[in-house]
């Protein structure tokens, strides 16, 4: 009984997700150069300036992965930043030591929405996103996101997805349908699309679905 009652709390959960505008980017950085020297001797006052962000609570979640500059292994990071735009995100970004030195550069930024769920841990972890094919009746949507949400929810509990964010997908004619992103710990790839096709959404042939590595989870 305990379990279902989670399945209208999920719903209402990505119900809201419909009336309020996401509030988190995923962030994607590359190097933008190939000198290590220049990274190294500017890493700490990166990392320095970084950290204010942490203690301002605009950073959610970051994720380190392995990078080489010169056969040289450097850190680099996937993190969440809370902010009211694509564009707030890069002005925030912009004061920072490798942004004004041109060290790095933003690879991508993705609306992930509102994050409903979180777990704490150090491991591998990839960002599963779900895009609906097309538009679906609302019973239908219902239906998936009841599963699917408590699926998540229980894979939350076990440790499987480590964070969950909901959005909004738009179509033409002004539909709207929540839809979400979760992050997953995983030995690797496959392993990340093996969970994916437990998701009702993929079962049905009603979503398709993108996986991205993040690297390790640190806490913040």
């Amino acid at each position: 009984m305990k379990h279902k009652k989670l399945i209208p709390l999920a719903f209402g959960l990505a119900m809201t997700a419909t009336q309020v505008h996401s509030a988190a980017y995923g962030v994607s950085l590359e190097w933008k150069t190939d000198d290590a020297l220049t990274v190294f001797e500017g890493m700490n006052a990166q990392r320095n300036a970084f950290s204010e962000l942490i203690e301002q609570g605009v950073i959610h979640d970051l994720f380190v992965r392995h990078s080489t500059i010169d056969d040289k292994q450097f850190p680099i990071i996937n993190f969440v930043m809370e902010a009211d735009s694509a564009d707030q995100v890069l002005k925030r970004l912009e004061p920072l030591p490798f942004f004004k030195e041109d060290i790095v550069k933003v690879s991508e930024i993705r609306d992930i929405g509102t994050k409903w769920l979180d777990k704490e841990v150090v491991q591998n972890t990839y960002a599963l996103e779900l895009t609906w094919l097309e538009p679906q009746q609302n019973l239908l949507v219902d239906q998936i996101l009841g599963k699917d949400l408590q699926k998540v929810v229980n894979w939350n509990a076990q440790g499987i997805v480590t964070s969950a964010y909901l959005s909004i997908q738009e179509f033409d004619g002004n539909m709207k349908q929540p839809t979400y992103s979760i992050a997953i710990q995983a030995r690797d790839e496959n392993h990340v699309q093996d969970i994916a096709k437990e998701l009702e959404a993929v079962k049905t042939e009603s979503a398709s679905y993108n996986i991205m590595y993040l690297g390790y989870k640190l806490n913040i």
